[in-house]
């Protein structure tokens, strides 16, 4: 492993730490920036590559501890994922003077939270109780800080004791693993638990103690094997003996201390453990390092999380806005994992033990305008699991004794986001090199997911967009997402080059599915887009998916709106959230359906009607394509940020995975499950660079600002064709005043196709309308001008032979001739709203490169 530099420890010491949980004197204006104070009832998840925790109700004891390293091993008592909130893995006793030794950590605590640490605080007249997790940088560990108080006025003998259970559930099958052997070493009063055991990868669990040792210790459970029962602590003797279990006869591990220390008024007791998991052998020195290096390696975590989140720029003014991003950023550094060998991307901290393709890049789609080196190092991963005939992986994960990899079959969604994601990394990155390496991966889904095509529709087994149930029929869903990567995968290979003879036929294959869309799966009567069962019967469910249609922009302006407005009366909440899908009935539809069980979850629960990120965001979208940017964003700030997610019903900090949606039930309204999720966070920044100014088509990358009368000054990172830009939004207004590239007047919202320095400032004045100004076009934009004197706007522009190309100009004048390629363009299209001229010109012949002139 890896081991930390010590040059953080000078740090220790130079800000005057008296303990491991006092906070530095001068705290980090970033920290404190993302940090969330919150007292109520609420679930946490916080880690690292290597370790996550879980905990449920506010309470400071985890109801799960998830190790990374070797394999995804968790210690977790539960046994129903419905009632996991409801078992604890660890017990804590504290006992004041001659008082009667009392469990705490059974009710809510206050807490201040980070998506990479928590602290939970109790206070009373007579004692503060505070109880710390922290993770360490390079190793497979994390760190408790326990503080008790004394805030009596009297001197008083306070003794803590902590008890963490330490068997085992694997990954995937989760079976139970509750026989170890064990050591004691006394530097840290150190406790080491080995299975032996292949599906674990033979795993060394270990704890060490720094600064105030224990009085006494056992290895061993008071626990004969598991399943626990639900007080499993009750009537527990917390008189300890030094106990291991030898590797003859191995038994119930545990990490059992027991501390005391007389306290005088203000003082407190202090304990610091270090808990850790390693292959077999590891664990000795790797306990011993950390014993030395833990706390300067938790100061190079948290440091390693804030120069993440610092470098990625978002600013609108908004506190609630800009503080959810500073939280989306930090989550999009602290969900990666240790698989195999290197660190991936990852759903949550905790519940997780899987890397999921479909959950990498639906986060991807927003970490390309601000983390291109992340986006290409996950399509090399994703790429480099794909199978000898191209086939990209579905889902990567520990099974049993090896790794598994699960192949994406052709119905399956990740085909469609793997083209989509990789056409936007070209676009964003320029790099030709990369899209010509995993072409061939790209062809491979491409023409995998048609082989669903039928009556230019794709049908599929699945409803909407989930991977349960199997009815096979017409989709909306994968139909959209179908023409949208085919779309991206006629750029990718326009682009590259490659199979330019088959370019127009497949453009003219996306207008056939198009027109079948809005033909086929358009409801006059539902004004949705609705999908249709294997029995030909129409599926009568509102589903969010096909609020992409709108995002997209495969539908008619009139539609948008009705399907926004459908949307709204359908499956909104205005308080929470977007439901899944409307009526929530799937419980009464197994068969049918071939769920399953209970998979699809109650009414309101899960996939059957509860609220999704993701659906959020396409319906903030979908509101963006109708005009009503302000809808959008009071939805936003509402629905999807923290501080909305904390004053909702059941609100607590979150960017969650979903949340419960039955309002006829005031205690559970709105319960948030999984509360960083990586992909809300994904998801959450992807809808703010679309809503003030970042639109992407297949083709290029665009600016349409918004502003408001409260914020008129935006300010964001944007990478566009391998070029950095800071982007600055300045002004009120409908309409796009000017715009300077690097201090020189650029006359164009379409961002250009070739790079310029590693740093750029593209600076947007909104007010009255200027100088001419390219506003869209269906192809790559190579470079603009404009003439002042000759009033005359050129450009050059790439596509490919014969593609039929629209673009769009506004100005103050109407053009008086238009060339292209020094051809007479014969007619266009000019339309004067309120004294501005907006044109439209359409080119039926385009070549691989042509040249346009407009005179005014």
């Amino acid at each position: 492993m890896k081991k930390t530099a010590t040059s953080l420890g000078c740090l220790f010491l130079m800000i005057g730490l008296s303990s491991f949980i006092v906070h530095a004197q001068e705290k980090n204006t970033l920290r404190d920036s993302i940090a969330v104070h919150f007292n109520g009832d609420a679930s946490v998840e916080v880690g690292s590559p290597y370790v996550g925790l879980e905990f449920h109700h506010s309470s400071p004891l985890p109801q799960r501890v998830s190790f990374y390293y070797p394999v995804a091993n968790s210690i977790d008592l539960s046994n129903d994922y419905w009632t996991r909130d409801q078992t604890y893995s660890m017990a804590l006793a504290l006992k004041e003077g001659e008082k009667k030794s009392e469990w705490i950590g059974l009710e809510p605590f206050e807490m201040e939270l980070t998506p990479y640490e928590v602290t939970f605080t109790k206070k009373d007249p007579s004692k503060e109780i505070s109880i710390r997790y922290q993770f360490t940088k390079d190793s497979p560990a994390f760190v408790i800080s326990y503080s008790i108080k004394n805030t009596s006025s009297k001197a008083v003998n306070l003794e803590l004791y902590t008890d963490l259970q330490a068997s085992l559930k694997t990954s995937h099958t989760f079976a139970t693993k509750d026989k170890a052997w064990s050591e004691f070493r006394s530097e840290g009063t150190s406790l080491f638990q080995n299975f032996e055991d292949d599906e674990l990868q033979n795993v060394q669990l270990f704890a060490g103690n720094i600064g105030l040792q224990p009085i006494s210790f056992s290895a061993v459970s008071e626990l004969d094997s598991l399943p626990a029962s639900e007080k499993w602590w009750s009537g527990m003797s917390t008189t300890l003996d030094g106990q291991t279990a030898t590797k003859e006869s191995p038994k119930t591990p545990a990490f059992r201390y027991r501390y005391a220390q007389h306290t005088l008024p203000g003082e407190s007791l202090e304990v610091v453990q270090v808990i850790g998991s390693a292959k077999k052998g590891e664990a000795y020195e790797l306990a011993s390092t950390l014993l030395q290096s833990a706390k300067e390696e938790v100061l190079a975590y948290e440091q390693q999380v804030l120069d993440y989140t610092r470098k990625n720029t978002f600013k609108t003014g908004d506190k609630v806005l800009d503080h959810s991003v500073l939280w989306a950023n930090s989550i999009l550094d602290v969900n990666r994992h240790y698989i195999d060998g290197s660190i991936q991307p990852m759903p949550c901290p905790a519940e997780y033990n899987f890397y999921f393709t479909h959950d990498v890049l639906l986060t991807d789609l927003a970490a390309v305008n601000f983390d291109l080196p992340r986006v290409k190092q996950d399509l090399e991963f994703i790429t480099s699991h794909a199978d000898s005939n191209f086939v990209i992986p579905h889902a990567y994960y520990w099974k049993d004794t090896k790794y598994l990899t699960e192949f994406a079959p052709p119905d399956n969604w990740n085909h469609f986001w793997y083209v989509i994601t990789s056409g936007s990394y070209l676009r964003h990155s320029g790099d030709i090199d990369f899209l010509k390496q995993i072409y061939p991966y790209l062809s491979k889904s491409v023409n995998d997911f048609k082989t669903h095509k039928k009556n230019d529709i794709i049908y599929s087994y699945r409803p909407d967009w989930w991977d349960i149930a199997r009815n096979f029929g017409p989709r909306s869903y994968t139909t959209i997402l179908a023409i949208k990567a085919l779309k991206e995968y006629l750029f990718i290979s326009s682009t590259l080059g490659e199979n330019q003879e088959l370019l127009l036929q497949l453009e003219k294959e996306i207008e056939v599915m198009e027109l079948a869309l809005n033909k086929q799966l358009w409801s006059n009567e539902q004004e949705y887009l609705i999908n249709y069962f294997e029995d030909g019967t129409l599926d009568e469910h509102y589903y969010i998916g096909s609020l992409l249609g709108s995002h997209y922009d495969l539908l008619s302006q009139e539609r948008k709106e009705k399907l926004t407005a459908t949307a709204e009366r359908k499956i909104v909440d205005p308080k929470i959230g977007v439901y899944t899908v409307y009526p929530m009935d799937f419980q009464n539809l197994i068969e049918y359906l071939k769920l399953a069980g209970n998979e699809a979850g109650d009414p309101y629960y899960y996939i059957n009607g509860g609220i999704w990120p993701h659906g959020n965001a396409w319906y903030a979208l979908s509101l963006m394509e109708v005009g009503k940017q302000e809808e959008a964003l009071q939805f936003i700030k509402r629905v999807m940020t923290v501080d909305g997610a904390i004053n909702s019903p059941n609100g607590q900090p979150a960017m969650y995975e979903y949340r419960v949606s039955n309002k006829d039930n005031p205690s559970v309204y709105g319960k948030i499950d999984k509360p960083q999720f990586t992909w809300a966070a994904g998801w959450y920044l992807y809808s703010l660079y679309n809503l003030f100014g970042v639109k992407e088509t297949e083709w290029n990358i665009r600016m349409e600002p918004y502003t408001n009368g409260e914020l008129n000054t935006i300010e964001f990172n944007l990478s566009a064709s391998g070029s950095k830009y800071l982007v600055r939004i300045n002004g009120e207004g409908n309409s796009v005043h000017s715009l300077t590239l690097n201090d020189k007047p650029y006359h164009s919202l379409v961002l250009p196709n070739t790079s310029h320095s590693d740093s750029n400032t593209l600076e947007i004045q909104k007010g009255e309308m200027g100088e001419p100004l390219l506003t869209q076009v269906n192809a790559t934009l190579n470079s603009i001008s404009y003439s002042k004197s000759e009033q005359k706007l050129e450009m050059s522009i790439s596509s490919f032979k014969s593609h039929s190309i629209i673009m769009r100009i506004q100005s103050l004048k109407k053009p008086t001739t238009i060339f292209h390629n020094d051809v007479m363009v014969e007619s266009w299209t000019s339309t004067n709203i309120d004294g501005a001229i907006f044109t439209e010109i359409q080119l039926e012949k385009a070549n691989p490169k042509d040249q346009i002139q407009i005179n005014f």
